[in-house]
């Protein structure tokens, strides 16, 4: 009897350590990740603020500087701009000719756009150069078109099963980055100078 005992006893135990439940804090959620086409998005908000802040800051510089300086540095900023437009442009033709049956449908329009902006930023107009009001708006109305384009194409992406390549991603972070270190350099640089 007392072995039964003891028997009944150790199962218990045994069965008390086996259903023992214990109970852990739960592991805080980490912070989600944010995509490639999160970060795009998060910029193009950024992008989009600038636009009005650049525009801003030259109709207030008006005042204060002339057409031709004003006008100059919306010049130097924009050669810098046509610059990293063409690399981002060799970038996504390399990627094109290797992937051309995935990305060439998608990407098309925004190379062509590429191509159209990077032409009409680089040519000089004299009649509208000689007004910094309307080269600024003649500026930011292909910047304004490319950026859309370039939303649309981000757009195609996203809903596309295939990620884009590592360096498509890189091309289309350049565009998205050098339109916004344009139009805040710009916008900071003519703001300097009407201080002065």
């Amino acid at each position: 009897m007392a072995k039964l005992v003891y028997l009944i006893l150790a199962l218990c135990v045994v069965q008390g350590t086996f259903a023992r439940v214990r109970r852990d804090a739960p592991a805080a959620p980490a912070a989600p990740e944010k995509s490639f086409f999160d970060n795009l998005l998060a910029v193009g908000g950024q992008i989009t603020v600038a636009f009005e802040e650049s525009r801003q800051n030259v109709l207030k510089s008006l005042g204060f500087q002339s057409d031709d300086e004003v006008v100059q540095t919306i010049k130097n900023n924009t050669e810098q701009y046509v610059s990293n437009l063409r690399t981002a442009q060799t970038t996504i033709q390399e990627e094109l000719a290797k992937h051309s049956d995935v990305f060439d449908p998608i990407v098309k329009d925004l190379n062509a756009k590429l191509s159209e902006t990077a032409a009409t930023l680089s040519q000089q107009n004299p009649e509208v150069a000689q007004k910094a009001k309307e080269y600024q708006e003649q500026v930011q109305t292909n910047l304004q078109s490319l950026f859309a384009e370039a939303q649309k194409t981000v757009e195609k992406l996203k809903e596309d099963s295939r990620a884009p390549t590592e360096k498509l991603q890189q091309a289309l972070k350049q565009i998205y980055d050098s339109t916004l270190e344009t139009l805040n350099s710009t916008g900071e640089k003519v703001k300097q100078q009407a201080a002065n």
